[in-house]
This record gives C-alpha cells, structure tokens and sequence, in this order.
C-alpha cells in the first residue's frame, strides 16, 4: 500500500460516525481489557484518540503516538507501543496495514475493526513475548547488516550503563544513541561534581537517584521547548544547565531545612 494522508485511507473505515466506532470499542473493551497492561492500554486509547477524526482509522507515526503519552506526564515506551499492536491485532481488535514509499517502508494504517465475540479469547491470549519490528523510523539507520543478519538497532537495551527508563523516554525524541550517550554524561558530570562538592559536609548524604534526576530534568526540557524558551548553545548545554538548577535547589533546600539533617 502507498504512504499518503489520512484521507487516501477513508476507504478502510467501518464505521458510519465516531459514536458507532466508540460503542464498538467499549465492547471491545468489557471483553479483552484485561489481555493489557497498565501501561499498553494508556498506548491503545491514544490510538483511538487519534482515531477519531475518521472513525476507526489512523496512519499516526508510532513516535507521534508515544510521544503524545508523555504530555501527561505518565508516557510509554515505543516498545510497550508495539507490544500493544501485537496484542490488538492477535484479538482482532484492529488491523495494521503496512504503506510504502519505493522500496522503504513508511507509517502504518491502523484499522479498527467491528466487535466480535471473543469467547476463544482467554484460549488464545497472547504472551508478552517480545514483539516483532512493526514501525520503521528510518530504514537507513534503524537497520544494519552484519554478516549478511539484519540487526535492529533501535530495540531497547542496546545502550550499556544507561537506566533503561531513560533510554526510552529518550528514545521518545532522539533516535541517535550518541544523542543518548551525551544526555547521560550530562547527568554523570554533573553528579559527580555535585557528590564532590558535598564530601565536605559530613552529614549530607550527596547520594543523588540519577535516573530519577535525568528523567525529571529530561521532562522539563521538553516542556520549556513546547512553552517557546528559547536555547542559546545546544541541547546538551541546555539539558546540563537544568540538571544543575535542580542541584542546586536540593542543596539550598537542605542547608534551609535543618530537619533534613537529623
């Protein structure tokens, strides 16, 4: 199938108006919510937001999907996205068509489909294996070939000593795992400054939760972006500068408290 806009796809829908799609999707819903986790149902009703426009259909880029879950500050990773897709699918709830440009494969077409009895649904329930590829971001450098096997880059893990949590809200925005390496050392740096600085008072633990600090400041970067702040030097000065803010107020906020001290 040819990549294209979402009106190239209005053929696919089943269903005569949103009210009709939704009825079908809260049936859905009473038969296989529990086949999802927490986390893949926050990915699955995101989809059917974006479902709405034309009722039952999207061709919404996973990224566009996972990013959209971290606006309110609970967010999934891409590969919980597609965990979602494998299950929707294998239940019959939607079907994924594939779109091309050439050779390269761009964005799918997610179709809802009408509700059906799912009886042989527990039967045939499936396992939170790991999913198979089901987006392509970037065909030239998402793929490598190494001894004639197609290796995935993108997959999770693959960046060592690096919070895996971070990794994938990372991975929400930047795609390049140099991009993610330099995050990292951004907060290794400033921690390792700031655990220093610390030594010195003998009863202030300067232990700091990395991942817990890189996340939160990670967040709030993306944040000042969307509010129009304006980023003088680059990104990683940028995400620096706001990781040594929250340093510095935790320091202030010790030293004014003396109840922390005890």
């Amino acid at each position: 199938m040819k990549s294209g806009s979402i009106e190239q796809f209005v053929h696919l829908s089943k269903f005569n108006d949103v009210k009709e799609f939704n009825n079908h999707i809260e049936q859905w819903m009473v038969d296989c919510k529990n086949f999802f986790t927490k986390s893949e149902l926050i990915g699955l009703k995101r989809l059917i937001r974006y479902s709405c426009k034309y009722a039952g259909i999207s061709n919404a880029k996973i990224q566009t999907l996972v990013s959209a879950t971290h606006n309110d500050e609970i967010g999934i990773s891409r590969s919980t996205f597609e965990r979602m897709l494998r299950k929707a699918k294998q239940l019959g709830i939607l079907t994924v068509h594939n779109t091309f440009c050439g050779l390269n494969q761009r964005h799918n077409v997610y179709v809802f489909n009408h509700y059906q009895s799912t009886k042989q649904v527990e039967s045939e329930a499936p396992t939170n294996e790991v999913p198979e590829t089901i987006d392509v971001l970037n065909q030239e450098t998402n793929k490598v070939k190494t001894n004639n096997i197609l290796i995935d880059t993108y997959k999770d893990n693959v960046i060592p000593n690096v919070p895996v949590e971070f990794q994938e809200l990372v991975k929400c925005y930047f795609h390049n795992p140099k991009q993610v390496l330099e995050l990292w050392k951004c907060v290794r740096c400033s921690t390792e400054q700031y655990n220093e600085f610390t030594e010195q008072y003998v009863d202030y633990d300067p232990n700091v939760d990395k991942a817990e600090l890189a996340i939160s400041s990670f967040k709030q970067m993306i944040v000042n972006i969307k509010l129009g702040y304006k980023i003088k030097k680059s990104i990683f000065s940028y995400f620096y500068g706001i990781i040594q803010h929250k340093l510095d107020n935790q320091f202030k906020d010790w030293k004014l408290n003396p109840y922390e001290r005890n």
